[in-house]
């Protein structure tokens, strides 16, 4: 018996050019199911307390005074609980200005500071990939609006503990 019969049929059964469209047409399937079902992240549903280092950077005195150890902080778009600022330290805010002689040296900008926030948060949860909390993955680096009763703030994270 031969592969391919004087019809162009494999095996005497299917033509060569039907097989390589249904083998197409399997393959295409194959890849479009497996590209749309995606798996979801692990959630875990047992809240931990974590510790979130905050940098608020380049605001005014009012802006210092509206951060008060104890008020609640939220997510500024979501309006979701983030925390409890359990912690607070104002530094001067310093940018680097070329001197006279052509060093560069960091010089306090006048009425301008730099908060650091150490934010308590009861409802974080960790997974694999991400820590969770106020419904935002809380990531190093990245960079919040973050708000409460009387300021509203961009604040990047400096740090994130989970205990």
């Amino acid at each position: 018996m031969k592969i391919i019969n004087e019809k162009g049929k494999l095996f005497g059964i299917i033509n060569i050019i039907d097989l390589v469209v249904i083998v197409a047409l399997v393959l295409l399937i194959v890849g479009g199911v497996k590209r749309f079902v995606t798996t979801r992240p692990e959630m875990v549903s047992d809240s931990k307390k974590a510790i979130i280092t905050i940098e608020v950077s380049e605001i005014r005195t009012p802006t210092v005074e509206g951060l008060v150890v104890g008020d609640p902080l939220y997510h500024y778009d979501k309006g979701t609980y983030l925390g409890k600022i359990v912690d607070k330290t104002v530094e001067d805010y310093r940018e680097p200005v070329e001197s006279g002689d052509g060093r560069w040296v960091n010089a306090v900008v006048p009425d301008e500071y730099v908060a650091i926030l150490t934010v308590e948060s009861d409802d974080a949860k960790e997974t694999q990939d991400a820590v969770i909390a106020g419904g935002e993955q809380i990531r190093i680096g990245a960079q919040y609006r973050l708000k409460n009763k009387k300021v509203a703030v961009f604040g990047t994270i400096l740090g994130v503990e989970v205990k």
